[in-house]
């Protein structure tokens, strides 16, 4: 069930300590412009897993995750649901439908307790025009998502199933928030999912991780994988190499 933040909140105008301040994506911009940007949003509570739009949906809206995450999904020919990524927090999510206006190319589900605003295709596409380092972080993020795909084409016919497995352990690491000199995956996937990504099967994953953490490379969280030797992992990921 979808809930409104507060009923006492006017539309347009940000609830009680919930800003946009912290997404990425306008960073840099004056408070002023953030606070003006913001008149334009929606703002939601989504449950954990709850779906926010299906790949059917022919809406356009740009969604900010304030708080919590979502998973972006798709389906297969065969009609296999396959996870494409995890957004979380201080990001955003369905910008393509606002760009082309031809609607969702995934569906995407909250993995935890979510707040969310939302603001127009139409509206956002102007606030691309009024700041354009908003619009080049738009196009600089379209840049890595390619690299990313050509990057997973050719481990496919380059690398071995374990080496492949590292390599979206590195792709999916990010330097954790509270140790700047340390990475973190916040928000495991699955191995479902990694295998997925990685064209190989559960099973390899779970070895490849397994090795990980017997040799304290990594270390499981509740939700997530503390990477407690980030050089080494590196290094596995391009040599290939998960032996003792």
């Amino acid at each position: 069930m979808t809930d409104t933040l507060d009923e006492s909140t006017a539309p347009g105008q940000a609830p009680q300590s919930k800003t946009l301040g912290d997404v990425g994506l306008f960073a840099g911009l004056t408070q002023e412009d953030v606070a003006e940007i913001e008149t334009h949003c929606s703002w939601r509570i989504i449950a954990e897993g709850e779906q926010i739009f299906d790949q059917t949906s022919s809406s356009t809206e740009v969604y900010f995750i304030v708080e919590g995450g979502v998973r972006v999904l798709t389906y297969t020919n065969t009609g296999r649901e396959v996870a494409l990524a995890n957004v979380m927090a201080g990001d955003y999510f369905g910008e393509l439908a606002a760009i082309d206006n031809r609607g969702r190319s995934a569906r995407v589900v909250a993995v935890t307790h979510t707040v969310i605003a939302s603001i127009e295709g139409r509206q956002f596409m102007k606030v691309m025009e009024h700041h354009p380092t908003v619009a080049i972080r738009v196009l600089t993020r379209f840049a890595h998502i390619i690299r990313t795909l050509d990057s997973r084409v050719a481990e496919l016919s380059q690398l071995s199933e374990n080496q492949r497995v590292l390599a979206e352990l590195v792709r999916l690491a990010e330097p954790d928030q509270r140790n700047p000199s340390a990475w973190t995956i916040p928000l495991m996937p699955s191995h479902k999912e990694i295998a997925s990504w990685a064209g190989t099967s559960r099973e390899i994953v779970a070895q490849t991780i397994g090795e990980l953490a017997r040799d304290g490379i990594v270390e499981r969280r509740t939700m997530g994988l503390r990477i407690r030797d980030w050089s080494r992992l590196q290094l596995m990921a391009r040599a290939g190499d998960v032996t003792h």
